[in-house]
């Protein structure tokens, strides 16, 4: 009778965010699907794999409600074109299509469930979907496909023929449900695993295989009982089925009351339901624990207490999954030992049916003790779940789909515990999942390496941030960039932004995966990095890893390149103030104190306090004339502050000047600030000075600068000029609060080595050393 055939996912045309062909290896009711990307190229298709070489049936397409292509193609052969042999011939057999409805008459509601008949034997089949139906739901040309199913039988080996020749000689290339075959069980449909509880559906397929030795026993009393039981659990599982989708849309729509209460109604009906089937011993569950019995007041003992135990019937023995669930950490441990020394003990000859079903039970025990918080239970899971990927699934031949399932279980629960608070089990996990990820099976589906590189957002907690990029390091440099799963491109994807992180540990190590990168791809480390130039270079970590880079490139480093030039700068910087403290004059040295003088060049105003700290203090706070540049951080003179963001800024690659007002404004906003209030052009035929503040227009010259930006009346949107006025005005009851000086080290590279306040400075001085000479003479 054919069954399910399991599969694997090998590629796909293209593919949306979160909409991965990988999402068809699961059959679920909240799976997402494959969706392919926006508006792609026609046609796409996704090719699967078989878990063995087999004579398929019958396929089953469930389609999206909106997203839905006109035609989709089938083909099928053993080896894909890409990849042939002379084993085989290595091109892919077409089978025929079929046409999906427009879905119109629905309201774009319901998903159409197509069932296409077929005959044919091989190992890759690939589905082509041409271009989509066009609806006003579909904005961007897009189609999809939420689930495929594969029924058939194992190929005996012999038949060579990819196609049946009924279905060659078929005029009508057309798929239709003409050649139908054998029975299919309903629980190897489509429709079943898609409406109905994942953990359900598990319990009624074991019933039904424990029906069928009730039925060959001939005990029918008790193949009628369970019969029920299935009917019954099948209402439950599309209730709960019902109600996780509830929830799923719950969360989407950030409505988290709901989804708490779905979560606990789901919770609360399962286990009533698993109660009442326990009470009527349809899964012959039983308890490993030690029967305790109580006593109440009168003396009289009471039923044992039996610790709650998740109802899960499989193919190990009920005992041992029953110990997994116990409260007592030692019989949990004991449970995934004793199923460790079952599966070890497996015969070759076991059938692959019930292989599978032992080993997906033993993964679903894993998957939970993976997060158990007790060490030797942890270790045992690891323990069990090395024997299922090194020596089970490979050594038994249960297909490479049962690794990817394995994989797909556990990951996220072993990434979880690279993160952990205890560094015994953070190293423990982090240990092996680089064992784990060199297996053969596991290499090649290259899952962990996928998993490792996507990037994370610099708040990401720091443990499981470090753990991955450790892992990164340490895997990068035994599996390399080649077939791996692990590219260049999503390497430095991941490492550039694992460079915005936070913690310190997770940026330096960053630095090191990229370094390592760079002695073998040096043009895709690059692409990802900004320039080598002086604003890079103010970045610890770039202007690290640009010497990191020329060591490697045997240069010398550009720090010292622009250490030199600094030095020289700072040597001219001093050579000409040295010049204007001291003057010669007709024999006369003339020796100028110019910390002696309390007067802000700026705005002019004079302060006993101006000490070389205090006008640097004034500079940074309080002067009227100056202010902080909001992208930067340098304090410049107002006045020049359009030239400065257009011309001096760190960001000035982000900014546009105005064609109407002159102004500096963010290129995306240059549209709206053209249609806006706060272009204020100047009057046709005039000149006159503009205020980047607040965007008036006044006198032009020098001194109209400084009744705008100093005076009473002057300008509304100049913080220090309001606050200059406010403290010229009597303080009652306030306490003055000294805020000590900038450090130097800021103040420096802002204020004085601007542009801008070198030249003020120098015409400054240059004026009152003639007016000094003019005085002596």
């Amino acid at each position: 009778m054919p069954r399910k055939i399991g599969f694997i996912v090998v590629n796909s045309s293209s593919h949306e965010d979160n909409f991965s062909a990988k999402e068809l290896m699961v059959h679920a009711p909240t799976v997402n699907g494959w969706r392919s990307s926006r508006l792609c190229c026609y046609p796409q298709y996704v090719t699967l794999q078989l878990a063995e070489r087999s004579r398929v049936r019958k396929l089953q397409l469930l389609g999206h409600q909106y997203l839905i292509p006109s035609k989709v193609e089938f083909h099928i052969g053993d080896t894909l074109p890409e990849s042939s042999s002379s084993t085989f011939p290595g091109q892919l057999r077409r089978l025929g299509y079929v046409s999906l409805s427009e879905n119109e008459k629905t309201g774009f509601q319901a998903r159409e469930l197509k069932s296409v008949h077929v005959d044919a034997i091989g190992t890759y089949l690939r589905i082509t979907f041409h271009r989509n139906h066009v609806n006003h739901h579909n904005h961007h040309n897009q189609v999809a496909l939420v689930a495929i199913n594969v029924l058939g039988d194992s190929s005996d080996g012999n038949a060579f023929n990819t196609i049946v020749s009924s279905l060659q000689l078929s005029l009508d290339p057309v798929l239709t449900s003409a050649h139908k075959c054998e029975s299919i069980s309903p629980l190897d449909d489509l429709a079943f695993d898609m409406y109905q509880d994942p953990e359900v559906a598990n319990i009624i397929r074991l019933l039904d295989q424990k029906k069928q030795e009730m039925v060959q026993r001939e005990e029918y009393e008790q193949a009628k009982n369970l019969k029920q039981a299935i009917a019954d659990l099948q209402k439950v599982g599309e209730r709960l089925a019902r109600y996780d989708v509830e929830k799923r849309c719950a969360i989407e729509k950030e409505d988290y009351d709901l989804a708490k209460r779905k979560k606990e109604l789901m919770e609360e009906y399962r286990r009533s339901v698993y109660q009442q089937l326990e009470v009527h011993n349809v899964l012959d569950m039983r308890s490993p624990e030690p029967t305790v019995r109580h006593r109440n007041r009168c003396g009289q003992s009471e039923q044992p207490a039996r610790p709650p135990v998740h109802p899960l019937c499989c193919p190990l023995c009920l005992l041992q999954v029953a110990g997994a669930y116990s409260k007592t950490w030692s019989y949990r441990e004991n449970a995934l030992l004793a199923v460790y020394k079952k599966l070890s003990e497996l015969s070759p000859a076991t059938p692959k049916e019930e292989l599978r079903n032992m080993t997906r039970a033993a993964v679903f025990l894993v998957k939970k003790s993976l997060l158990d918080k007790v060490s030797s239970v942890f270790h045992a899971s690891l323990k069990l779940l090395r024997l299922l990927l090194s020596q089970l699934v490979p050594g038994l031949g249960p297909g490479r789909a049962e690794v990817s399932h394995c994989i797909d279980q556990t990951w996220p629960s072993l990434l979880a515990r690279t993160g952990d608070s205890v560094s015994r089990l953070r190293c423990a996990a982090s240990a092996f999942i680089q064992e784990i990820a060199v297996l053969k099976d596991v290499r090649a589906l290259h899952v962990i390496p996928g998993e490792l590189v996507k990037p994370f957002k610099s708040n990401f907690p720091s443990r499981p941030a470090q753990s991955r990029v450790e892992l990164l390091q340490k895997l990068l440099a035994e599996l390399g960039t080649e077939n791996s799963g692990f590219t260049p491109d999503n390497v430095m994807t991941f490492c550039a932004a694992a460079l915005e992180h936070n913690a310190s540990a997770v940026r330096d190590l960053a630095a090191r995966v990229i370094l390592s990168m760079y002695q073998q791809h040096r043009a895709a480390v690059l692409h990802h990095l900004p320039p080598n130039n002086a604003v890079a270079r103010k970045n610890y970590l770039f202007k690290t890893l640009f010497d990191g880079f020329s060591k490697i490139d045997g240069k010398p480093g550009g720090g010292q390149q622009e250490g030199q030039k600094a030095k020289e700068e700072i040597h001219s910087l001093q050579e000409q103030l040295a010049a204007l403290k001291e003057i010669t004059v007709g024999g006369v040295v003339i020796r100028l104190r110019l910390h002696d003088v309390p007067l802000c060049i700026f705005c002019g105003k004079k302060d006993e306090s101006f000490t070389e700290d205090g006008l640097d203090l004034h500079y940074w706070k309080h002067c009227p004339m100056l202010r902080r540049c909001d992208e930067c951080r340098q304090v410049v003179e107002i006045a020049s502050l359009t030239e400065h963001l257009l011309g001096e800024c760190d960001s000035r690659s982000m900014f546009s000047q105005c064609p109407r007002c002159s102004e500096a404004v963010a290129s995306e906003d240059l549209t709206r600030h053209v249609q806006g209030p706060a272009c204020n052009g100047p009057i046709s035929g005039k000149s006159s000075n503009h205020c980047p503040l607040c965007h008036n227009n006044f006198l032009p010259g020098e001194k109209a600068w400084k009744a705008h930006l100093m005076g009473r009346e002057g300008c509304k949107q100049n913080c220090r000029r309001t606050a200059v006025s406010q403290r010229t005005q009597p303080a009652q009851g306030k306490a003055f609060t000294h805020t000590p000086p900038p450090d130097k080290k800021t103040l420096l590279p802002t204020v004085l080595h601007s542009a801008t306040f070198r030249k003020a400075y120098s015409f400054c001085m240059m004026s009152l050393i003639s007016g000094l000479l003019a005085g002596l003479s």
